[in-house]
């Protein structure tokens, strides 16, 4: 092979990598810039239900058509002509967008994706690995559950991470002659001042049972699901110091009940 010839391949392969090199940026750039766009309206629009589903459909197609442009892009730098196709290639991802977006509400879908807390067959912890065979379980205390993937899409799942938001749910045995005003409004403060807990729904304090031995008072929040478990602890915590440093209030000698929250 003469020198000139490989001087020749040398030069396309620069032309390719740069080519390939820009078409990378467009795209990366392009993605970058919709998904904080996606952040942003989102952010204001709080969208749910069908509107979820619009602007999840919406910005995948402009992340399809990034991808459709810098390919018809890089084809004309190649030398191909793409404008006779062009037309047809953002119709036909239109098209698919317009079908996906009637077609999502029907088709069947997983109740739980890799990365999601889940309780199934007593097993409770995060999502590893999901296969024909088997699903992986991380569980908090460390351990690695194997479950047939069969079995677990006969059984009961609770997924925690299906809802942005979770309930902290609190309940608090008082004794009789506590004031339950002042241990209401002394929770509902705290609550609210608490960065993590979110403003609606409101937070609130009611009375869920009473007898001779105790008032049962029932505190709840919500708070951002990844938020749920070091919110419900640490809520605990300052909820026990708020209602000793009230003086009409006392804790009845029973037991906490710790409420899981999940409802």
């Amino acid at each position: 092979m003469e020198m000139q010839d490989v001087s020749l391949i040398l030069q396309k392969v620069g032309e390719y990598g740069n080519l390939v090199l820009q078409g990378l940026l467009i795209m990366i750039g392009g993605m970058i810039a919709i998904f904080l766009l996606y952040r942003l309206v989102a952010s204001f629009v709080k969208p749910a239900g069908t509107w979820a589903r619009l602007l999840k459909v919406a910005f995948g197609t402009f992340y399809a058509l990034i991808l459709v442009i810098t390919v018809l892009v890089a084809a004309n730098r190649l030398g191909y002509d793409a404008s006779g196709i062009a037309g047809l290639a953002i119709l036909a991802v239109l098209v698919v967008a317009t079908i996906v977006f009637f077609l999502i509400p029907f088709l069947p879908r997983l109740p739980f994706f890799p990365g999601d807390t889940i309780e199934v067959r007593g097993v409770m912890g995060t999502v590893e690995a999901i296969t024909a065979y088997q699903t992986v379980i991380r569980t908090f205390d460390g351990q690695t559950v194997f479950i047939p993937s069969a079995l677990v899409m006969t059984s009961a799942v609770t997924n925690f991470s299906c809802n942005p938001a979770r309930r902290v749910a609190m309940t608090f045995p008082l004794s009789p002659d506590s004031d339950v005003e002042s241990a209401s409004a002394a929770l509902v403060a705290l609550m609210e001042a608490d960065e993590k807990v979110l403003n609606q729904p409101a937070p609130a304090a009611l009375v869920t049972g009473m007898d001779r031995n105790e008032i049962s008072l029932f505190a709840t929040c919500w708070v951002a699901t990844p938020e749920w478990f070091s919110s419900r602890d640490r809520l605990y915590r300052a909820s026990l110091t708020a209602l000793k440093a009230v003086p009409e209030v006392s804790l009845a000698t029973g037991r906490l009940r710790v409420d899981r929250g999940d409802d």
